[in-house]
């Protein structure tokens, strides 16, 4: 496994290359709300990809591989303590307006794999952890149609971090990490 976030060009061209239904940062959001419904590396491809690969195509084997080093990486991050999840987005050389998309998608994916990840993961939730699932949606559903200047730029990080912030709390809520006790 990958000791970083798979790059985002690098997932996508994976993702191409095994005909997904889907983009990376959608993809991702998927495997992230998949994940707090405790889902496997092989159900989110059923969700992820048209048709699953041949297992003796060699390039889908390598392709497939980035796709496990994004998922156990998520996984990993999305249940550490130290709050670090990424979210996989288009990378900042990318025009705003595509920033934006991503960003939209990303929560759109997260809330389609809670979806699938089934009903009873939406029930666990706290009346704060439904806002953070109410304030994705809204998220979801952003216009690509800012231009870049400063102040958008400062709002869109802003964004980012909230979403983040909200997936690490609604995971905590439906995952309770268990804490070990302290040797004496």
């Amino acid at each position: 496994m990958s000791s970083t976030l798979p790059d985002f060009d690098r997932v996508q061209s994976a993702l191409d290359r095994l005909k997904a239904m889907t983009d990376a940062a959608e993809a991702h959001g998927t495997l992230c709300g998949m994940l707090l419904g405790q889902q496997d590396f092989s159900r989110w491809l059923v969700y992820t990809l048209d048709q699953q690969p041949d297992a003796n195509d060699l390039l889908a084997k390598e392709q497939l591989e980035v796709l496990r080093d994004l998922y156990e990486y998520s996984k990993q991050l999305l249940n550490a303590d130290d709050m670090s999840l990424e979210l996989l987005l288009p990378n900042e050389d990318q025009e705003f307006a595509q920033r934006l998309v991503g960003l939209a998608a990303w929560c759109q994916g997260f809330l389609y794999g809670l979806g699938v990840s089934g009903e009873r993961l939406l029930e666990s939730l706290s009346e704060q952890g439904r806002e953070c699932m109410d304030d994705i949606l809204q998220i979801s559903q952003l216009a690509h149609d800012e231009e870049s200047n400063e102040q958008n730029e400062n709002v869109y990080a802003e964004i980012v971090e909230h979403v983040r912030l909200s997936v690490i709390y609604m995971n905590e809520e439906i995952n309770p990490l268990i804490s070990t006790p302290q040797v004496q």
